[in-house]
């Protein structure tokens, strides 16, 4: 099993808001070209955080209603959580060095 878990919509807000770790989230869908390239690099930072940050996926084509909910207006889109509030909010394709500048400030 990865350490990048896919949940569904019903399991989103214990995943994420209920959450005492940190957690990134990444909004991906199967026709996403640009998320495809993504998630190699989100599957390494879950690696090297796998002691301080929970990471999972959804598929927003699969559960329209939380793209509708975060108002995503794209994907990849990656939402950071920490004490049941989102901190951070990124966009497109970034690099590895980028999401661990992110999730520094959240850990």
């Amino acid at each position: 099993m990865g350490l990048v878990i896919e949940i569904t919509d019903l399991e989103f807000d214990s995943c994420t808001f209920e959450s005492s770790t940190p957690v990134m989230v990444l909004f991906t869908a199967e026709r996403c070209a640009v998320c495809k390239e993504l998630l190699p690099i989100v599957e390494e930072v879950a690696e090297k955080y796998a002691d301080s940050l929970k990471v999972y996926k959804i598929d927003v084509d699969t559960y329209k209603s939380i793209a509708t909910r975060f108002r995503l207006r794209g994907i990849p889109q990656i939402l950071f959580f920490k004490e049941g509030e989102i901190k951070d909010r990124i966009g497109g394709l970034r690099s590895e060095e980028e999401l661990e500048e992110v999730i520094d400030g959240l850990i």
